[in-house]
């Protein structure tokens, strides 16, 4: 079957399933709705099929291609892994190929798949694309009621779209990670199933999604979508238990537009209270690798389209060449001294003192960082009064500019380290980081 090596599936098997004797009229017949691009009804009928025949070959197939099609890799691939252990004798016509084994087609899916999503990690297809306990978002039940376990699993790279800077790196998924992806697919899936209107999707995934991509969204997420959140069912029985209560009117529709509101605010405001820190750029190659091997992961589980990544990818490549460009190196190329000397280059200002500190806080101007420091050293006099304070500007790009609120120096990074985690037992940020201020 010919493929593309981009992102989107040549739908090239089209009348071929019907000469291969699909017997299913042209109304339900899945090749005909692709190749109208009715991607809808083509699931819809492949679906059918597979409630009567759950190992039809065709079907599973169709269902596969639709779901290629629409980059839900996860998915596709669960079906197309039901032909290849099956191991049907069915065949298949490819335009300029001829007749082709069913079993061969989705093995040749499998593996574009596989370069697009950088699978090459064995593990049960059921946990392919999602975190441990994660329920998708958008799917129908598994094509098959045993576990389906294919040659290879989600790994969450993407090798043939990656550029020479950043190689995603191969790390398992946070905490945080999962329960704000959690939040985003539970969104959807409210959606998908009617629950919340299409302007209440896009206005509260909109506000939040620079917790999915902090590099190239310019509106900072709400505080508190890390934070564990009861399973998607649960949200929606409660949703769809309070429409009912008003049908039958057991609850009046202010009740419901009240207890429906917290429930979605619980889940992701709409308009925040409180938005995080902005995100720091990557501080090497490896932290750089890592936030595109999380982007890849959450392109795998459908929450941001390929475009976003795109951009996130751009923007994650731009803060490192930022950060690799300002990062000091000892010595010279020759291994010689050059430049201005010592006393010199330091000028006016005097010595550099350097060291140990923390990052307390950014803010968008200095102004506002000085502000800033001025309420944590109220708040925490005992520790903070014996440190200096340097405001350090930071050219995020199309992010804008930021300032950072450093204290320091401290004796070292377990003093910071110490420091910090005293403060954050009062919920205040603080992160050890190099300390500089010119005098």
């Amino acid at each position: 079957m010919t493929v593309t090596t981009g992102r989107k599936l040549a739908l090239v098997v089209l009348a071929g399933l019907m000469a291969a004797g699909c017997s299913r009229g042209p109304k339900s017949d899945p090749m005909t709705a692709l190749s109208r691009g009715d991607y809808p009804a083509a699931e819809r009928s492949a679906l059918e099929t597979l409630r009567v025949k759950p190992k039809d070959p065709h079907a599973l197939l169709s269902a596969g291609m639709v779901y290629q099609a629409t980059n839900r890799y996860d998915l596709a691939r669960q079906y197309y892994e039901v032909i290849v252990t099956n191991q049907p004798q069915a065949m298949v016509m490819v335009p300029g190929e001829g007749s082709r084994q069913i079993v061969d087609v989705a093995r040749a899916n499998i593996a574009q798949i596989d370069r697009i999503t950088g699978r090459n990690v064995v593990r049960d297809a059921s946990q392919s694309g999602r975190a441990a306990g994660a329920t998708p978002s958008d799917e129908p039940p598994p094509p098959s009621s045993r576990a389906v376990t294919g040659p290879q699993a989600f790994e969450g790279m993407v090798p043939g779209a990656q550029s020479a800077a950043v190689t995603p790196a191969r790390i398992a998924p946070t905490q945080a990670e999962t329960n704000a992806a959690g939040r985003f697919r539970t969104l959807r899936r409210l959606f998908d199933d009617g629950l919340i209107t299409g302007e209440e999707y896009a206005r509260r995934r909109s506000a939040n999604l620079g917790v999915l991509l902090p590099y190239s969204t310019a509106i900072p997420p709400s505080v508190g979508l890390d934070r564990p959140l009861p399973g998607d069912d649960v949200v929606i029985e409660r949703l769809r238990a309070l429409a009912l209560a008003l049908e039958s009117r057991a609850i009046t529709a202010r009740e419901l537009a009240v207890e429906r509101t917290v429930i979605l605010d619980a889940l992701m405001p709409g308009e925040a209270r409180k938005v995080e820190l902005p995100a720091l750029p990557p501080r090497d190659m490896l932290e750089a690798a890592q936030a595109v091997g999380r982007l890849e992961r959450l392109r795998a589980m459908g929450l941001v389209s390929t475009d976003e990544v795109a951009r996130e990818r751009e923007a994650i490549e731009r803060a490192l060449d930022g950060t690799l460009a300002s990062a000091r190196v000892a010595g010279s190329v020759t291994g010689l001294r050059h430049g201005k000397p010592p006393a010199a280059a330091n000028g006016a200002n005097g010595t550099v003192k350097a060291g140990q500190g923390v990052l307390l806080a950014t803010a968008t101007s200095e102004d506002a960082a000085r502000k800033a420091w001025a309420g944590i050293k109220q708040k925490y006099p005992e520790q903070l009064d014996k440190l200096e304070v340097t405001f350090k500007r930071v050219d995020l790009g199309e992010k804008g500019v930021r300032w950072r609120v450093l204290a320091g120096p401290l004796p070292g990074a377990e003093a910071a380290r110490s420091l910090c985690k005293t403060l954050k037992l009062h919920r205040q940020s603080c992160d050890p980081t190099p300390f500089e201020k010119v005098k």
